[in-house]
């Protein structure tokens, strides 16, 4: 049996935290408050051997139950276990937070990401190929991009928004407010596609060569009104559309290509559409802005004289370029025709000929103030690096096949206008001047 404590040891004397020791006594399970000041605050804490009444146990030996009555810890102990349990519970409320943070954020990104997820375990996410039968989809003013995505998942046209969505972003793709008629089973690419140039919309031709009053007449024949395709090309410049050219008119910088009329593409959208093109072309060949209007209205001569092979279009440029070396007349009837009012075959008569247009190369030396049509790329890439040689003359000695002969003299050019002539006879055309 274990000595009584209390018995044998001095007791303490008062000590002035004795409401702070019994506080933590009270929190490791001990005994109320002290009865008075002069109480010992461990007088009221059960000491090793001894039960909460006083009654001695040997101890180590049990109260009763499987389990030995717990130690009193000094005062060094209790601190340690009050440390402990303080970081048990900072444990367990960091495990907490972490938990619902984890739960919270699995949420918010469920939501906003879910179909991602969900695109990702069953497959690609998009459709494949151009899609089948056809779906007339309503875009409506201020709707978004992710909107639309989602309203075409609706209808079937796409297998998922992302796809979609990154694909019009790539492409920088503004979509109008209006009617699209689009596929089912599209993928991502064909329906982007597909409004960058609608299924089925109208296209506008422009062919090589084409002159500005031409391409007025294909632009009503495609339903733009009259007055605003007269709005959109009298009176205008290259400037006026933001190709910085110096320039006397829109001739010759309307590129000739097939155009898409998009849905709700006014006249002048589509002008614009042209002279962006144009500009496209000068900046991919090159071309430095001082000489495009020289280069361009030596390419549309080049086009109209020569709508043979690429070498055939070189040389015909270094022809025009001689003469205007050496200060020749360039006597192009490609020139005087088209202030005149071009016709099909391009011939002059005597009085145009002698008329002082500015046009007329005839009797005006150099090129003329700018382009007489829209020269195709071939035709300004041969305009820009003519081929070299000393010709000043040239013509097409057959016209069915294109062939062209050059001459230096005109004595040789003489032989060559000759070889034309028997050629018009021979297909029972006129044999007039072949010059």
């Amino acid at each position: 049996m274990t000595r009584d404590r209390q018995a044998d040891e001095p007791q303490p004397e008062h000590d002035p935290n004795a409401t702070a020791r019994l506080d933590v006594s009270e929190i490791l399970g001990g005994g109320g408050a002290p009865d008075s000041p002069e109480t010992p605050v461990t007088a009221e804490v059960p000491q090793v051997g001894e039960t909460p009444q006083g009654e001695e146990i040997p101890a180590g030996d049990t109260d009763g139950g499987d389990e030995p009555f717990p130690p009193v810890l000094s005062r060094s102990e209790q601190r340690a276990q009050r440390r402990r349990r303080m970081l048990r519970r900072r444990r367990t409320t960091i495990l907490v937070l972490i938990v619902v943070l984890l739960v919270g954020g699995a949420g918010a990104f469920a939501l906003t990401t879910g179909r991602d997820m969900v695109e990702q375990l069953t497959g690609s996410g998009d459709f494949e190929g151009e899609g089948s039968g056809e779906v007339v989809v309503t875009v409506h003013e201020g709707t978004s991009l992710t909107e639309i995505a989602n309203q075409l998942v609706d209808a079937g046209v796409i297998k998922s928004s992302r796809p979609f969505i990154k694909e019009a972003e790539r492409r920088e793709l503004v979509i109008q407010a209006t009617d699209y008629t689009l596929r089912t089973g599209m993928s991502s690419e064909a329906a982007v596609e597909a409004f960058i140039t609608p299924i089925g919309a109208a296209k506008l031709a422009v062919p090589e060569g084409f002159r500005v009053e031409q391409i007025r007449a294909r632009m009503i024949e495609q339903g733009f009104p009259e007055d605003e395709v007269a709005d959109a090309l009298d009176d205008h410049v290259p400037s006026d559309y933001g190709l910085e050219v110096d320039a006397p008119s829109l001739e010759g910088y309307l590129y000739p290509a097939t155009y898409t009329i998009r849905p709700g593409m006014d006249a002048q959208q589509m002008v614009q559409a042209m002279v962006d093109r144009t500009g496209e072309e000068i900046d991919d060949l090159g071309i430095p802005h001082e000489r495009v209007n020289e280069v361009f209205t030596l390419a549309s001569l080049v086009q109209v004289e020569s709508p043979g092979d690429n070498e055939v279009r070189a040389k015909v440029a270094r022809v025009f370029l001689n003469r205007v070396d050496e200060g020749m007349r360039l006597q192009s009837d490609a020139t005087v025709a088209y202030y005149a009012g071009a016709r099909d075959d391009l011939t002059t008569t005597a009085e145009e000929r002698d008329s002082d247009n500015p046009y007329n190369t005839y009797k005006h030396e150099g090129l003329p103030p700018g382009p007489v049509n829209s020269p195709g790329r071939e035709s300004v890439d041969a305009a820009e690096n003519p081929a070299d040689g000393p010709w000043l003359y040239f013509v097409a000695i057959d016209p069915d096949t294109g062939e062209t002969a050059f001459a230096e003299t005109y004595d040789d050019h003489l032989e060559n206008v000759e070889i034309y002539r028997e050629w018009l006879r021979e297909h029972g055309e006129s044999a007039e001047d072949g010059e």
